[in-house]
């Protein structure tokens, strides 16, 4: 029954609540709805079954509050972004982490993968935004035009935008390919923390 099924999610989002030590910077669910996945203020990324509550993986690293996580279409990989500078890319099966890219000169605030599941998009505190390939691990573009730290990053679902926004208050369109700015929203009165597509 409904009800039945509505209690069952209350009680694993409480399982899941309780057994966190730390705060939860970001959260994702799994292509596949099994899991979620957390990025969490002691520097850990926490995935739990969402059938159970339980935590069935936690990915260690990281030497900072993990800002953001995302995963990719197919589920197999996921990303965090951290204070530590760094982006990380883990298999979400092993916990393995199978990609360190380094680049960003302050923290990374926010991480998505293309449609394709072949890059990377981060976007951080030193105003950038970064385009990595996860083939070679290697930054292929960087974004430059925000005044102040970007605080979200989206890829539009056909791959040819990749849209910022920051503290500068605006939000911002790019082409990836070519790093060339296509737009700039302007109109809010204070940081832009969020973006989706």
């Amino acid at each position: 029954s409904n009800s039945l099924t509505h209690t069952h999610a209350r009680r694993m989002t409480t399982k899941i609540i309780q057994s966190l030590a730390s705060s939860v910077r970001s959260v994702t669910i799994t292509p596949d709805g099994k899991h979620i996945v957390g990025g969490c203020m002691d520097s850990s990324v926490r995935v739990w079954s969402l059938a159970s509550g339980e935590e069935v993986r936690r990915l260690d690293g990281h030497a900072g509050s993990v800002w953001s996580v995302a995963v990719t279409p197919n589920g197999q990989q996921l990303v965090s972004g951290c204070g530590d500078r760094t982006v990380r890319v883990w298999l979400l099966e092993s916990g393995e982490e199978v990609l360190r890219l380094e680049g960003h000169t302050n923290a990374v605030m926010s991480v998505t993968f293309t449609p394709d599941g072949q890059r990377v998009v981060s976007g951080g505190f030193d105003k950038t935004v970064r385009v990595w390939s996860l083939e070679s691990g290697e930054e292929v573009r960087r974004l430059e035009g925000h005044a102040i730290s970007v605080w979200s990053v989206a890829v539009t679902p056909d791959g040819k935008h990749v849209v910022s926004g920051g503290g500068d208050k605006t939000v911002r369109v790019w082409l990836p390919g070519s790093g060339e700015k296509v737009r700039r929203l302007e109109g809010h009165t204070d940081w832009v923390i969020s973006v989706a597509v």
